[in-house]
């Protein structure tokens, strides 16, 4: 998992339901970036696409979003 990868899935700890659009503002990374370790991380079974289309959202696979 690249360093990248890895603050996108602590980052969607927090987050309900997250597109690359609200998670690219998140790390600064372009949005076609995020959306592509978004797929990557679907991939590999850490994300779960609840909303398909052009810009999916997305949730943390089996974990539930922390309420602050």
């Amino acid at each position: 998992m690249t360093p990248n990868e890895k603050e996108l899935v602590e980052l969607f700890e927090g987050v309900a339901k997250a597109s690359a659009v609200t998670m690219g503002k998140k790390t600064y990374l372009s949005i076609d970036y995020t959306q592509t370790l978004c797929n990557r991380l679907v991939a590999q079974g850490f994300l779960t696409v609840v909303t398909p289309g052009r810009w999916p959202v997305y949730k943390i696979k089996g974990k539930k979003r922390k309420e602050k």
